[in-house]
């Protein structure tokens, strides 16, 4: 999983995503259903979103991520609450090679992180080292995008606003603007973003000098997803050492639909 472009996005991706919650329940339901009193990994955590809520929950959980920018913003969020420190832990370190002297009840892959691996052997690799840091009897959920995303994607390439956020306590504001294209042939989903962005000094400046185009921040980055449809994800999991799956179509445990929002398996290590 390629950390370069959250060098850019990793501070707009966390005012975007980090009240996002709605999640949260679902980890935390299994969690102490099927991995009572056990460690728990999440594999991509980012910024902490997920992280370090359950952490407040009582859970004892670690983090991996090999983005240091990432990392950064979640370890300034977790400092700010002295409570669940005793109970997580972030861990600089690629999901494809990660190796713990510790046994997870449970692993978990949150909210379309799988599709940063954009080969097959990246996948394999992903859920091979995911299944190793497993106890016996642990159990992987991986979150995906259900089987129809990527039909109902743009394939235009042309930029339309997406959000305008306003940072905490500097005033900053950033309007961000995304482009899609889809190249079926891979199952790639090509993203890019255009950061615009105004803090209130320039935004003041350039009210008074009549030049607001001067102080303007504008900054784009690129990259690719790969999208993975149900029974792909399923021979991915036989074959990296996982039973079949059990799969849901929302943060509420329903099966899987046809109209169901999410695609989410949730497998146990093969003996």
């Amino acid at each position: 999983m390629d950390s370069s472009p959250y060098a850019v996005l990793a501070r707009v991706y966390d005012l975007q995503h980090y009240l996002y919650t709605a999640d949260l329940h679902m980890y935390e339901r299994l969690a102490r259903d099927l991995a009572p009193d056990q460690p728990i990994l999440e594999i991509g955590c980012g910024t902490g979103r997920v992280l370090i809520p359950l952490a407040q929950a009582g859970l004892d959980i670690v983090g991996i991520d090999n983005s240091p920018e990432m990392l950064a913003i979640a370890q300034q969020r977790l400092a700010a609450q002295p409570s669940s420190a005793p109970s997580a832990q972030l861990v600089l370190a690629d999901a494809l090679t990660y190796a713990s002297e510790r046994r997870f009840g449970l692993a978990f892959i949150a909210l379309n992180t799988f599709l940063h691996n954009l080969s097959q052997e990246a996948q394999l690799q992903t859920l091979r080292a995911a299944r190793a840091n497993l106890a016996e009897g642990g159990t992987l959920i991986i979150d995906l995008p259900p089987n129809d995303e990527l039909a109902n994607q743009p394939d235009d390439g042309e930029f339309e606003f997406e959000a305008s956020i306003i940072e905490p306590g500097s005033g900053t504001q950033i309007e961000k603007f995304v482009s899609s294209r889809v190249f079926w042939t891979t199952q790639e989903q090509e993203l890019s973003y255009r950061m615009l962005e105004r803090d209130a000094g320039r935004q003041n400046d350039a009210g008074r000098k009549g030049n607001a185009a001067k102080n303007h921040k504008t900054t784009e980055v690129t990259f690719r997803l790969r999208h993975v449809f149900k029974h792909e994800m399923e021979l991915l999991l036989l074959q990296t050492g996982f039973a079949a799956p059990r799969w849901y179509g929302d943060y509420d445990l329903s099966d899987y639909a046809d109209d169901s929002p999410r695609m989410i398996a949730v497998a146990g290590a093969a003996g």
